[in-house]
This record gives C-alpha cells, sequence and structure tokens, in this order.
C-alpha cells in the first residue's frame, strides 16, 4: 500500500475536498485524484463519494480512516528508529560490568532525556568496528592490546 496514498487520503477525508487536500500538500487536485484512484483499487473500495461541495466517506471510508491515521504513525516509527539523532544511540560494550558500561548507566541517570540503547555483541573488536561503520551501532567499547602486529585503530567512522 502506498503511504502517499494513505497520506492522501486522511488530508482528503480532514478538509472534505480534494482541491484544500492538494493544497495541505502541496500536490495538485489531479494528483490526488490518482492518488484516491490508486487506494481505490488497492482496498477494491470505494472511500469517498464525491459531491458538487466535495467528498464525503463512504462507510468503507470510515472504517479505514482510523486505520490509516495508525498506519502512518506505525510508518514514523519505524523511520524513527533507524535515524540517527532521531532513535536512541546503540552503544556496544564488552560486558556490562566493566567500567564504561557504569559510565554509560551514571550518564543516563544524569542525562535521563538522552535515549541510549546499550547492547553487548558477541563480537571481537573487529566485528564490533565493522558494526560501527555499517551502521548497526553508534560506538563500541572495546580493549585493543597494542603490540608491532596490532596498530592502534580508531572506532570512530572516518
Amino acid at each position: 500500500m502506498d503511504l502517499d496514498a494513505v497520506r492522501t487520503f486522511i488530508a482528503a477525508a480532514d478538509a472534505g475536498q480534494f482541491q484544500e487536500a492538494a493544497a495541505a500538500l502541496s500536490i495538485t487536485q489531479q494528483a490526488v485524484s490518482k492518488r484516491i484512484a490508486a487506494l481505490e483499487k488497492d482496498l477494491k473500495v470505494r472511500p469517498f463519494t464525491r459531491t458538487a461541495r466535495g467528498a464525503q466517506l463512504t462507510i468503507d471510508g470510515q472504517a479505514f480512516l482510523p486505520h490509516a491515521r495508525e498506519l502512518l504513525r506505525v510508518a514514523e516509527r519505524a523511520d524513527a528508529s533507524v535515524r540517527p539523532g532521531r532513535r536512541a544511540q546503540r552503544v556496544d560494550v564488552v560486558n556490562r560490568r566493566i567500567a564504561p558500561a557504569v559510565l554509560l548507566q551514571n550518564f543516563y541517570r544524569m542525562y535521563p532525556e538522552i535515549e541510549l540503547d546499550v547492547v553487548t555483541l558477541d563480537a571481537d573488536v573487529d566485528a564490533a568496528i565493522a558494526a560501527v561503520e555499517a551502521g548497526t551501532i553508534d560506538a563500541t567499547f572495546h580493549g585493543v592490546p597494542r603490540s608491532s602486529t596490532c596498530p592502534r585503530r580508531s572506532t570512530l567512522p572516518a
């Protein structure tokens, strides 16, 4: 189901006219009509009765409206769950009893408005770095042994 069509349906239902919905969405009235037609095709029902004064919800449209609103709320939550700055920061600690984990707990107590998702990946340092680079987590705390064969590495993406 096309979320733009659902968004358009809600705007038209709220406005009672396709023209006002078009203005609210900054699209043409023709685009509103096409999106509603596509939604009708998907749902196999007519959500509106078109009149000279605008558009009125049919019984099917009335039944669909609360679900359409919930569909958009769920889509927004899904989008926010993976957007940096809009979701909790995912921080990997090797063990929840080590110093960095305790520091994160203290930080959270001081700043509860900042969302943190503390995880313990079952991974070595290379896998943890790969997770940061892939965006699976935002930061990791791992001890990296220094030796002639293991140069110092940063876990921050370049």
